[in-house]
């Protein structure tokens, strides 16, 4: 019987204790109701941010006193300190920002936030101890390095990388890497987007130790000891347009890195032949003519540099003959390219890298190749012509013209098939077969019929022979049937 009495009185205390907290809690809740319902629309009593009262305000009222303060804080200075050299910025300037629309919201979520359970703690504690809420300062990253960067770049050392330098002798000399000293921009961000209100007088700021990207030991490494092979064409400096593109395209090449193993691409360096990249008008081959188009010139740089990669023993990749013979080059050793169509490309099958070195200036164009010259190689050309193709003489009625005047409006050239060689170290093996179709005579014969009475002296006119319809400027596309060379 006691001890049935004894279980009974447990649970009826355990069922009052039950019953008390759920009350307690409810009353807790329906205060936390009624205070919340009282502040609705204001910040609750007791809540500051950094010392600043806003506990009673509205938001935007909360906003207007932040806002009053803020040009206060953000025009105060901060003491950057580099070894001896000192210099005062304001915040502002650094990139601090305080927003205080952000501080207000965080305020106005004192209470207001969290579980619910854990809020009238925080409504005791705002009430009669108070809550200092932390002020909420961002920094702009970017503008405190360049801030940061300005300030130390006197008394910072960049470092150096190596270099590789060729000579007009094709002299191959390399320029030293060396460390440098530099502000550690990161560290220095970071140190200052840590400094909380209220901010530190003085930020230190330190130097340390940066490596090339590039050493010494890097550029010795690519074994480029001296010359491989260099070969020189000609062209004519009064024609300033094709002068100008075999510049243009040569400039591109300059100083060009190829690693072991890498295939280098003619279109890939030097890009579309187009006004946008620099290009002029001059002379292509479109269709077997010679005719007006962007970028007339760069296939004598191309076929330069075929010429200089041949006598250099490297292995070519692809390689385009001209449908009609040019002159700067001889048969079976010109490269022509257009961009999208026609590539010249080789393989560097050294172990080395291969720098490429141009010189154009004085009607001449030099291409250039070093590399290590202890895989130098002893290389010769030779080409064979199998068949001349004779042109054919065309004769057009030319209305503009009397009977029996005739006009050559083009010259003819032959054409050729060859082979051209290539002889390493003794061994003869085919480079290529190459046909260049005959350019034909094209000649104007006269239709219009002579006056019968001649005309007074000093007006004897006769109708100047019309001048053949202009080609169509050439461009980078193609049709079926059409092959276009920038020559």
């Amino acid at each position: 019987m006691v001890r049935r009495f004894i279980v009974v009185s447990r649970r009826f205390c355990v069922g009052y204790i039950v019953i008390l907290a759920v009350a307690v809690v409810g009353i807790a809740l329906f205060g936390v109701f009624r205070w919340n319902h009282a502040w609705q629309g204001r910040i609750y009593p007791g809540v500051k941010v950094e010392g600043i009262g806003l506990g009673g305000l509205t938001e935007q009222e909360a906003e207007q006193k932040l806002e009053s303060i803020r040009d206060e804080l953000l025009a105060s200075k901060v003491k950057l300190v580099l070894g001896d050299h000192v210099q005062q910025v304001s915040r502002r300037d650094l990139g601090f920002q305080l927003d205080p629309v952000e501080n207000t919201r965080l305020a106005m979520m004192a209470g207001r936030s969290g579980p619910v359970w854990e809020r009238p703690r925080e409504l005791w504690q705002a009430f009669y101890y108070q809550v200092d809420a932390p002020l909420k300062v961002t920094l702009d990253n970017d503008r405190a390095k360049s801030v940061l960067q300005a300030f130390a770049n006197d008394l910072s050392t960049p470092p150096q990388n190596a270099k590789l330098v060729v000579n007009d002798a094709y002299q191959v000399k390399i320029i030293e890497s060396k460390p440098g000293k530099v502000l550690d921009l990161d560290a220095s961000v970071n140190a200052l987007a840590q400094d909380t209100f209220p901010f530190d007088e003085v930020v230190d700021l330190h130097l340390v130790d940066q490596q090339p990207k590039v050493t010494t030991q890097d550029v010795l490494g690519m074994k480029v000891t001296g010359l491989l092979a260099s070969y020189t064409t000609y062209f004519d400096t009064s024609n300033v347009n094709r002068t100008y593109n075999v510049n243009v395209a040569a400039d591109a090449l300059d100083n060009s890195l190829v690693k072991p193993g890498q295939v280098f691409s003619f279109n890939q360096v030097v890009g579309p032949r187009s006004e946008e990249k620099g290009y002029k008008e001059a002379l292509v081959i479109e269709q077997n003519k010679f005719t007006p188009g962007i970028g007339g010139g760069v296939c004598q740089v191309s076929s330069t540099l075929y010429n200089s990669v041949l006598l250099a023993g490297l292995q070519i990749v692809e390689r385009s003959n001209h449908s009609l013979p040019v002159t700067y080059v001889p048969l079976g050793r010109d490269a022509t390219v257009a961009y999208g169509l026609y590539d010249l490309r080789f393989c560097n099958n050294t172990g080395g890298y291969l720098y490429i070195k141009t010189r154009a200036g004085g009607g001449a164009l030099t291409i250039a190749i070093l590399g290590n010259t202890a895989e130098k190689k002893k290389v010769d050309l030779e080409t064979d012509v199998d068949k001349i193709l004779d042109f054919k003489v065309v004769t057009e009625n030319d209305p503009a013209l009397y009977q029996g005047k005739t006009l050559v409006e083009t010259e003819g050239v032959k054409g050729y098939q060859v082979r051209a060689y290539r002889v390493i170290n003794g061994v003869r093996t085919l480079l290529s077969d190459d046909t260049y179709a005959p350019m034909d005579k094209i000649v104007h014969v006269g239709t219009m019929v002579a006056p019968e009475t001649p005309p007074a002296p000093g007006n004897q006119q006769q109708p100047a022979p019309a001048a053949p319809a202009q080609a169509p400027a050439a461009n980078t596309s193609s049709t079926p049937g059409q092959r276009l060379e920038a020559f």
